[in-house]
């Protein structure tokens, strides 16, 4: 046979693969069949083969906390026959709503007019309420959030939470108590308004069970300045909780100095996707750590030192004296801030004095978490230069600081004294005056004849003239080429309109509605909400966008509060007519 006909054997094979018929199946399956009421757990639907459509199962008597879908396909030619293998499988978190015996099912596929049904499944819910949920939930995001944030306003919040690498499991792991994020605040309690602290975010998961983790949301936080140190890649130790053994494997720490506006710092939570199983099957379970919420409580006599900030600081000068004359016209001087504390807010401040000119100071530091807290160097260079000759003091600003051990302190900085000898470099010449003597120029004869020579090329109404027509000429390009432009931009904006309102049309919970809302600002508006503090985009804005922080924070709002089932009809309606530019605020 010859290789042409090979070939078009195999071609012909490849065009008809896709009208070959496979079999249709499908099935439900759970990860517990006997559960306890307000407990989660894990439900399956799985779909192979060549089908229409899909119904899903009747979930009455249970609430669907989370649903998420992943498709795959697959062929092969064994022994000259082949065979394609296509599924589509839907991960379901179910939470039973009160104790019976109940049948989910069955699901059904439509294939041709005919109707394929699945098994049915068998879940018993027992009356006691628990506290865990079984170790593979396939969700743990949209938990009800007022268990914590009840928590959160009792002064023992800290100690009832789980706030350390060794403490027993919070009664929000043990929802998810095979994998979880834990939360470390340190200081742990009792922090003073502009005091630093780290929070931390531990991954923990049963050992050796994960093949990768995708970060779907990191925490916001407001009232504070943030720095934040994320890790290039997991490094795992190991230990034990409650006898039960853990990888554990720190995510990302936040450095967050509050901003004195509010006695309280808050974060939102953290969200990951954690995916378990080899390259040819794996699952994906979605934790949530905790949200963040850091009473404050104010400094002592605080009103009595208006100024002061929170730490325990040195200063120290490079210099006692300088001594400025022609040799020397500009002089360097350095203060150094050593110590642990807020050095976002410690700085120094000279003292104007009107013999000099002291520009503004470079500044440099080299701050870093350690076992004491926040602690480093920061430093001040200021120039200094003469501006009248003389004797003069050069005085720092005073400033206050707190803490813990010392409580309220002035640190004592010494005057500098500084020595003017000189204020120009050389000395100025001279002035003499040199006299000039002019001829007068003789008056013209009033009979002398004059001739204009002029060339006409050189006359300006000529040159006006000559270019009037081609500056309408480019006047009209510009305003045909502006026209097209702005043609251009409207139909691409109609365009990018439409496409974002399909997309909030289309989103089927809060958090699709939240997350195409943020695209659509920043593509249609270059408004960018997503990982941005509140207090940053209302100074950013100035109060031009309230009517959208306003309504991202109900969604949030009604998002942590467990309400993952209701209509959101009203809320896409809302989201497509703040995207409407007579929506936004001018």
């Amino acid at each position: 046979m010859s290789n042409f006909i090979i070939k078009k054997i195999f071609f012909t094979a490849l065009i008809l693969l896709p009208f070959f018929a496979f079999a249709q199946s499908i099935t439900l399956s759970t990860d517990s069949e006997i559960v306890q009421t307000d407990a989660l757990f894990g439900f399956v639907l799985t779909a192979e083969g060549s089908f229409d459509s899909i119904e899903e199962p009747d979930f009455a008597n249970f609430t669907v906390e989370n649903r998420s879908q992943s498709q795959s396909n697959s062929i092969s030619i064994i022994n000259g026959k082949f065979e394609k293998k296509s599924s589509i499988t839907y991960s379901y978190a179910l939470r039973a709503e009160k104790a019976g015996v109940f049948e989910i099912g069955p699901a059904s596929l439509k294939v041709k007019g005919k109707t394929i049904k699945s098994n049915k499944v068998t879940i018993t819910v027992t009356g006691q309420g628990g506290s865990s949920a079984p170790a593979n939930s396939n969700s743990a995001q949209n938990v009800p959030q007022n268990e914590a944030e009840s928590d959160a306003t009792d002064e023992n919040y800290y100690e009832k939470r789980a706030n350390s690498l060794m403490s027993p499991l919070s009664e929000w792991e043990k929802k998810t108590p095979d994998y979880f994020i834990r939360t470390v605040v340190n200081p742990p309690s009792g922090l003073y308004a502009g005091e630093p602290l780290t929070v931390t975010y531990y991954l923990f998961i049963k050992p050796n069970s994960i093949s990768d983790i995708n970060p779907y949301k990191f925490p916001v936080f407001d009232n504070c300045w943030k720095d934040e140190k994320g890790e290039t890649r997991l490094n795992f130790k190991r230990l034990s909780i409650d006898g039960k053994v853990y990888d554990y494997a720190p995510i990302k720490t936040y450095i967050l100095i509050p901003d004195g506006t509010t006695d309280t710092v808050e974060g939102t939570q953290m969200i990951m996707d954690v995916i378990i199983g080899s390259f040819f099957s794996t699952r994906k379970v979605t934790i949530s750590s905790v949200g963040v919420k850091v009473p404050l409580k104010p400094m002592p006599e605080k009103e009595a030192h208006k100024n002061g900030v929170y730490g325990d600081f040195q200063i120290l000068t490079d210099k006692g004296s300088l001594t400025l004359d022609k040799d020397n016209m500009l002089e360097t001087l350095t203060f150094s801030i050593k110590g642990c504390g807020n050095f976002q807010d410690v700085g120094i401040e000279l003292e104007k004095d009107p013999m000099l000119k002291i520009f503004s100071p470079e500044i440099n530091s080299s701050v870093s978490v350690t076992p004491k807290g926040y602690c480093g160097v920061k430093t001040y260079k200021f120039m200094v230069k003469g501006l009248r000759r003389g004797e003069t003091v050069l005085k720092v600003r005073p400033f206050e600081f707190f803490s813990r051990d010392n409580g309220w302190q002035k640190p004592e900085i010494p005057d500098i004294k500084v020595s003017v000898k000189d204020v120009q470099g050389v000395e100025e010449e001279e002035k003499t005056s040199v006299a000039h003597s002019f001829e007068l120029l003789k008056e013209l004869p009033a009979d002398l004849k004059k001739y204009e020579i002029t060339p006409l090329t050189e006359k300006s109404w000529f040159r006006v003239a000559l270019a009037l027509p081609f500056i309408m000429i480019f006047v009209s390009f510009m305003i045909r080429i502006a026209k097209n432009i702005r043609t251009r931009r409207d139909g691409s904006r109609n365009a990018k309109m439409g496409k974002w309102k399909d997309k909030i049309q289309r989103s089927n919970d809060y958090a699709e509605l939240l997350n195409s809302f943020y695209g659509a600002l920043e593509e249609l508006y270059n408004i960018r909400l997503k990982g941005e503090r509140l207090n940053t985009l209302k100074q950013k804005y100035e109060g031009k966008i309230d009517n959208i922080t306003d309504f991202v924070r109900k969604i949030e709002e009604i998002s942590y509060s467990g309400m993952s089932n209701a209509d959101i009809s009203e809320l896409k309606n809302e989201a497509i007519k703040l995207l409407d530019p007579r929506g936004l605020k001018k």
